[in-house]
């Protein structure tokens, strides 16, 4: 009998992401990290200052907070100079450790999301390009400067994955497939391993071939992840498009799937 993939429901939630967590409220924590940037003069966009504002208090909670910090991070609207230094902000956020691992792991795709829009918007709405470094030679200053903050950022964060619970091990591999991230791949592999031959493994799969940056590797994971059940053709996108752009826009939809609904009940 042929092996059938089990659904990605099938699978335990990811160690980390459960429930009832007591930590930090998202809002608290980003308080902090807005008055250790101030306290320490460290690059910070001055609109960050609203969050220490009462009237901020009206979020609800950290879903509700997460919904906007993304609209200001990922939308067309909010990237200006000022994105960049957001989003070394919310990588503060997620290095602190004290926000629950869930919202932090929701925070760490966000910033992989981030610091590949150009890529992943070749695979969605298709200019031509012929190779991912063409894609990154044409991009926008905003884009570009999201990019180098995230890429910036992320080694600090690798270097937590080791102390880190499995729902952010698995955000990690995601940003490490959207930077490049080579020195993570023994750690991705060894986590696709807790679910052979599971969605959930080939999702990691994918990031590592990313994170290898490997052509050949990206065309195999991709091969295997449109059996995944969670899979939806349209968010690879174009098949013109250049592998890389493919991989990284499938992955961040799949990373959303298992990880959105931890955070957004």
């Amino acid at each position: 009998m042929d092996h059938v993939t089990p659904p990605s429901s099938s699978l335990p939630v990811l160690a980390g992401g459960e429930p009832g967590e007591k930590t930090a409220p998202l809002l608290r924590r980003l308080r902090v990290a807005v008055s250790r940037r101030n306290a320490a003069n460290l690059p910070m966009p001055a609109s960050m200052m609203q969050w220490l504002d009462e009237e901020m208090d009206a979020f609800v909670d950290d879903s509700e907070l997460l919904g906007e910090l993304f609209d200001q991070l990922l939308h067309a609207h909010a990237l200006d100079t000022a994105t960049a230094g957001m989003a070394v902000l919310l990588a503060d956020v997620v290095k602190d450790g004290q926000a629950a691992a869930a919202v932090r792991a929701a925070l760490t795709v966000t910033l992989a999301e981030a610091a590949t829009a150009a890529l992943r918007d070749e695979a969605l709405d298709p200019q031509g390009f012929v190779n991912a470094e063409a894609v990154l030679q044409q991009q926008t200053a905003s884009q570009r400067a999201v990019r180098q903050a995230v890429r910036g950022m992320a080694l600090r964060l690798y270097a937590q994955w080791d102390d880190e619970p499995e729902v952010m091990q698995f955000a990690l591999a995601v940003l490490a497939a959207a930077c490049a991230g080579t020195d993570v791949i023994p750690r991705i592999a060894d986590l696709a391993a807790v679910w052979p031959e599971s969605p959930r493994a080939a999702t990691l799969a994918l990031a590592c071939a990313l994170a290898a940056d490997s052509e050949e590797a990206i065309a195999e994971a991709l091969g295997k992840v449109v059996r995944h059940p969670d899979y939806n053709p349209d968010a690879q996108g174009d098949l013109e498009a250049p592998l890389q752009s493919q991989g990284l826009s499938l992955l961040i939809d799949l990373a959303q799937q298992e990880i959105g609904p931890l955070v957004f009940h």
